[in-house]
């Protein structure tokens, strides 16, 4: 009797979800976390640290070169016939102190390449995981409130082939990207509000 009963629940739930009248809706994540204001300002907080680690990274190479030629002239000092084997002597041991120098110059600047990296690759991986959460609550305060069941983000890609996820949809769902996207740039600063449509774009800031 339990069998039979399993059998039958079993036969009526396909059916039942198959006539379920659910509601969904669609969304592009990737264009609303494109377009969130916060996504613009953290890029340029990220791109303004490159540049300054950058530069970082130039001026010890700057200096490490500096460090080279003087290295170089000790080399060709040390094995100046002209000079006293004295005088030779004593480059001879300033050239091991600046080999030395350039050692640790050397190691210093690939410790810092490679911190820096890392600094912007974890910066990066916070200020994401940040926005997509803020992204992923303002969909499940709007999507709740209009009655949606589902809500699926179109521009999800399947991990195992690299395919779409959502392969075809009836254009009957509802696309909710826009609103999104317009309710995370509700609180944006006048400066990076997106300009109305129609209306010319503002001029960009002038650079620091």
């Amino acid at each position: 009797m339990n069998k039979l009963l399993l059998l039958c629940l079993l036969f009526f739930v396909p059916i039942s979800m198959a006539n379920a009248d659910l509601k969904i809706a669609i969304v592009d994540l990737n264009k609303a976390f494109d377009q969130y204001y916060k996504t613009k300002q953290g890029s340029a907080r990220l791109d303004e640290k490159a540049t300054t680690y950058k530069k970082e990274i130039q001026d010890s190479m700057g200096d490490f070169q500096r460090m080279q030629d003087e290295a170089k002239k000790l080399y060709d000092a040390a094995n100046d016939q002209t000079l006293s084997q004295a005088a030779r002597d004593d480059k001879k041991k300033a050239l091991e102190a600046k080999n030395q120098d350039l050692l640790n110059m050397r190691n210093k600047i690939q410790e810092m390449d490679t911190e820096r990296s890392n600094e912007l690759k974890d910066e990066q991986f916070r200020l994401r995981k940040e926005i997509v959460d803020e992204i992923n609550k303002v969909i499940t305060d709007y999507s709740g409130p209009q009655g949606f069941d589902l809500v699926i983000d179109k521009s999800a890609l399947s991990a195992a082939s690299g395919a779409p996820i959502l392969l075809f949809n009836s254009n009957k769902l509802v696309d909710i990207t826009a609103d999104i996207i317009s309710k995370l740039n509700a609180g944006a600063p006048p400066a990076t509000a997106p300009a109305p449509s129609g209306a010319a774009p503002s001029p960009a800031p002038a650079a620091q």
